[in-house]
């Protein structure tokens, strides 16, 4: 910027890629100054020979880009900062109307509606060429005379762009329609032909096994001499128990059995099973059970085929200094 003549040079990018320089008065109005700006691109584009642009080009429709963004009216003076802008031209789009069936060469003819028709009728085709298989559709057949025939709606078509034409209209889809609906229909009166099963559960069926009696057993009380605990051992015989199979044994509460009703807290029970002896339950106090290694102990003797199970009972004094659970 010149501050004594308070005038700027401007550099122009013209439509056709030159560079135009021109030096602007900053006191110019907007319009004024688009108009200068305008001159300085047609002298660079079209030269200093007396000849001035096409009469569709001497007023056009343009913008100024400066800064990456349109000009408007309320910024143009951010241009004498960074002088540089960019003079776009302004494209018409539309439909090329010209070289119709009676109109001038360059005179635009009025589009009819054939003429319309047969162009969405070919953005259809290209469109189904692109995103159709025609190896999986079932209606498409071709004939002994090379054209192709629609199973579905019994048309003809010369070649594949065609059909595929076809297969985007009215017709095709109001017969596929159709054909789903009496597919369903078929499909429901088949269902209905069915006898109804029933419904499978998922629960393993019992398995009944035969069992043989109950074992021979006994059962003693005693104290121990040291610690005067409660003692209770259970000795079963099976002399005819499985192979490998070893005597189970589980607690159970007075409540998860169905035997003794109504139910007393006061006891539990003991259950002891081998195959394929039946299972045997020995109803004893429920009271705190010792789980130290010595105080509960279980023995099978695989010789002599008895299993030996000892427990022993918490007195009253170890279970009052046993912490509570926090």
């Amino acid at each position: 910027m010149n501050p004594s003549s308070k005038t700027t040079t401007v550099f122009v990018k013209t439509p056709r890629g030159q560079t135009a320089a021109t030096r602007v008065p900053i006191s110019l109005s907007y319009n004024s100054f688009v108009k200068h700006i305008w001159n300085a691109a047609q002298w660079r584009d079209v030269g200093c020979r007396k000849r001035a642009l096409d009469a569709e080009l001497d007023k056009p429709s343009f913008y100024l880009v400066h800064n990456g963004r349109v000009m408007e009216p309320s910024n143009y003076h951010s241009v004498f900062q960074h002088p540089f802008v960019s003079l776009q031209l302004s494209i018409l789009g539309g439909i090329d109307r010209q070289n119709r069936v009676g109109s001038k060469f360059g005179g635009g003819g009025v589009s009819s509606g054939q003429n319309a028709e047969r162009e969405r009728k070919e953005r259809l085709k290209r469109l189904a060429l692109e995103s159709i298989d025609l190896a999986k559709d079932p209606y498409l057949m071709r004939n002994h005379l090379g054209t192709y025939e629609c199973k579905l709606c019994l048309t003809l078509h010369p070649n594949e762009a065609n059909y595929l034409a076809h297969t985007q209209g009215k017709k095709h889809q109001q017969g596929l329609a159709r054909r789903a609906f009496l597919e369903k229909q078929k499909a429901e009166k088949e269902a209905a032909l069915l006898p109804v099963q029933p419904p499978v559960s998922s629960k393993r069926p019992k398995i009944h096994k035969v069992r043989i009696g109950r074992p021979a057993y006994q059962v003693m009380k005693s104290r121990d001499p040291d610690t005067n605990q409660r003692c209770l051992s259970f000795e079963l015989t099976y002399p005819e128990i499985a192979t490998d199979i070893q005597p189970r044994h589980r607690f159970m509460s007075a409540f998860e059995q169905q035997i003794d009703t109504p139910p007393d807290r006061r006891y539990q029970y003991l259950l002891l099973a081998a195959e394929p002896y039946e299972t045997v339950a020995f109803k004893i106090p429920n009271e705190p059970l010792d789980k130290s290694e010595s105080k509960f102990v279980t023995h099978w003797d695989i010789d002599t085929k008895k299993f030996t199970l000892t427990l022993y009972y918490l007195d009253q004094e170890e279970e009052d200094k046993k912490p509570e659970p926090k």
